[in-house]
């Protein structure tokens, strides 16, 4: 059965390297806030198409993370401490960032405070 990654709650700043570009809470899995803090700046392909709602935001972090049935699904869960796959403890155990591309999080109580500490 296929899991359902849906963002429940989770709050942070979307940055590209150290530049800021939105200040975000998602609650209740509803996006309660998007303060744009770049002038429409850089935004990544899904904000910047299908513009800034909770469901874009659900699509650019389900971008971002590993793919339920891959190789080492399993380890690579473990690893980061998880023993089955938490959509919010996902993304903050990894900063948004999926080390393929600049764009990454910052939370105020926990992970990484700039870019280079990824």
């Amino acid at each position: 059965m296929a899991e359902v990654r849906l963002i429940n709650n989770l709050k942070g700043v979307l940055y590209f390297l150290d530049t800021p570009l939105l200040d975000f809470e998602i609650k209740d899995r509803e996006l309660i806030k998007a303060d744009d803090l770049s002038g429409h700046q850089l935004y990544p392909y899904e904000l910047a198409m299908l513009g800034v709602s909770y469901g874009s935001f659900v699509r650019f972090f389900q971008r971002r993370t590993i793919r339920e049935g891959c190789m080492f699904y399993r380890e690579h869960l473990r690893a980061l401490g998880m023993d089955k796959m938490d959509f919010d403890l996902y993304i903050r155990k990894n900063n948004g960032n999926n080390h393929l591309d600049n764009y990454w999080v910052k939370f105020e109580d926990f992970g990484a405070t700039k870019f280079a500490e990824l």
